[in-house]
C-alpha cells in the first residue's frame, strides 16, 4: 500500500514576515503620496535620500476570504528627527509559491510624529481591527506632541477584489475606504444629495453612501497614490453616533 502523501504546508504570517525581509516594498509618503520603491535586505534598507527603513511585527489574518493567510506589516522610515510608520497588507499566495505574498500598495494605517498614531492592529472575525488616534486639525492645535491627538477611532477592514485588483475596504464603523483616511482641515462639509460614492478607486467598486440621503462632503489634501487614475478622494459623514470623536470617513467619486 502506498503511503498517504503529506498535506501541503499551510502558509503562515511568519512565513510572509520572513519573505518580505528580502523584498522590494512600495512606500507612499504619509500613506497618500506618490510611492517609491525600497529594496530590503535582512529587513532593512534605505532610499535614494539615504533614509533608513525597517520592519515591525506581522499580524496574520485571512483578509480576502480565500483560505490563505495574509499579513499586515509595519514599515518605518526615519527622516532626521521624524519617524513615519505605515502598515501594509501582504496578500498571501502560498508557502511554495514565488512570490510567497504580494504587497497591496495602499497603506491601511500610519503613525507620524505630532500626527496620527496607530495604537494596535489586531486580527478579528472578518478582517483586521485598527485602533488609531487621529490628530484633529483645529481641535488638537493647542495640544503638544506628547499629549497626542484626540480622534480615537476603531476601524475594521478587509481586502476586496475589484476589477482584478485588491483594495482595503472598511466594514466598520461604516462602509468606506479601508486605506489611510486623513482628517480634513475644513470644518464645514458641503451637503450633497445623489452623490455616487464608492469604497475604492475603480468605477465598479461598491457604494460607500446611500445616494438617496444627504451626506456632508469634505475636501482632503492631495493624495496622488489614490487619484493618479482620475476621480476624486474626499471625506464624508452620513451615519454616525453623536458622541463619536471621529465621524468622517473616506470615499471616491468621479
Amino acid at each position: 500500500m502506498s503511503a498517504t502523501p503529506e498535506p501541503a504546508p499551510e502558509l503562515t504570517a511568519a512565513d510572509i514576515a520572513v519573505w518580505v525581509t528580502e523584498a522590494e516594498w512600495s512606500y507612499a509618503p504619509d500613506g497618500l503620496g506618490t510611492p517609491h520603491t525600497v529594496a530590503l535586505t535582512g529587513g532593512v534598507g534605505s532610499d535614494d535620500l539615504g533614509r533608513p527603513y525597517s520592519l515591525g511585527e506581522a499580524v496574520g489574518a485571512d483578509l480576502d476570504g480565500d483560505g490563505v493567510i495574509d499579513a499586515a506589516i509595519p514599515i518605518t522610515m526615519v527622516d532626521g528627527n521624524a519617524v513615519h510608520e505605515l502598515w501594509y497588507i501582504w496578500r498571501g499566495i502560498g508557502v511554495d509559491s514565488d512570490p510567497v505574498a504580494e504587497q497591496v500598495i495602499y497603506p491601511i494605517s500610519r503613525t507620524t510624529r505630532c500626527g496620527d498614531v496607530t495604537r494596535a492592529v489586531t486580527a478579528v472575525d472578518g478582517g483586521l481591527q485598527l485602533d488609531v488616534v487621529l490628530w484633529m486639525p483645529h481641535t488638537d492645535a493647542a495640544r503638544s506632541c506628547a499629549e497626542g491627538g484626540t480622534g480615537v477611532l476603531t476601524r475594521v477592514i478587509e481586502l476586496s477584489e475589484i476589477e482584478g485588483q485588491f483594495y482595503p475596504v472598511q466594514t466598520a464603523p461604516v462602509t468606506a475606504w479601508g486605506g489611510v483616511c486623513p482628517p480634513t482641515e475644513w470644518l464645514d462639509g458641503s451637503p450633497e444629495m445623489g452623490l455616487a460614492t464608492r469604497v475604492a478607486p475603480p468605477a465598479s467598486a461598491p457604494a460607500a453612501t446611500d445616494p438617496n440621503r444627504s451626506a456632508a462632503v469634505f475636501g482632503l489634501r492631495e493624495a496622488p497614490l489614490l487619484t493618479a487614475g482620475g476621480g476624486s478622494f474626499f471625506g464624508f459623514i452620513q451615519d454616525y453616533v453623536e458622541t463619536d470623536p471621529v465621524r468622517m470617513h473616506c470615499a471616491f467619486a468621479d
